[in-house]
C-alpha cells in the first residue's frame, strides 16, 4: 500500500511539474502512471472476488491510461488539436472526480486516497485557462 501512495504522489508532483513547465509530455505521465497503477489494482480484486464494479473501474481508469499515454507527438496549435486537448483534459477531469466520489463511496480505499485524485481533476481546469486564453502554445 505504501509503494502505491509514493508511486501516486510522485505522478502528481510530476502532473503539477507539467503544469508550470507547460510540457503537455510530463502532465499526461502523471495521469498514465496513475491510470496504470488503479487499473493493475482494480483487475487485481475482480479476479479476487468477482465485483463487476472493479472491472468497470479498471475499463475507465484504462482509458485514462489511453488518453495520457506519454508521446512527444509536436501538436501544431491547430483549432483541431486545442479542441483534442480540452477534450482529452475533460476526460481527466471526470474520471477523478468519479475517483473522489469512488474513495468515499467504498471502504477497501483509505479517504486520503480522495486528495490526489481531486488534484487529478481540477489540474486540467488551469490547462483549460491556459489553452483557452491563449497562454500556452500546443507544441510539446
Amino acid at each position: 500500500m505504501l509503494i502505491k501512495v509514493i508511486i501516486t504522489l510522485i505522478a502528481v508532483l510530476i502532473t503539477f511539474y507539467g503544469l508550470l513547465k507547460k510540457n503537455r509530455v510530463y502532465f499526461n505521465v502523471g495521469y498514465f502512471v496513475t491510470g496504470i497503477i488503479i487499473t493493475i489494482d482494480q483487475l487485481v480484486l475482480f479476479f479476487q472476488n468477482s465485483a463487476t464494479i472493479h472491472m468497470a473501474v479498471a475499463a475507465l481508469w484504462s482509458i485514462q491510461t489511453l488518453l495520457a499515454i506519454p508521446n512527444k507527438v509536436p501538436y501544431d496549435g491547430s483549432k483541431l488539436a486545442k479542441s483534442a486537448a480540452i477534450k482529452i483534459f475533460a476526460t481527466y477531469s471526470i474520471i477523478n472526480g468519479f475517483g473522489v466520489y469512488y474513495v468515499l463511496a467504498v471502504d477497501y480505499i483509505p479517504n486520503e486516497a480522495m486528495y490526489s485524485h481531486l488534484l487529478f481533476a481540477l489540474l486540467p481546469l488551469f490547462c483549460y485557462y491556459l489553452i483557452l486564453s491563449n497562454k500556452i502554445k500546443i507544441t510539446q
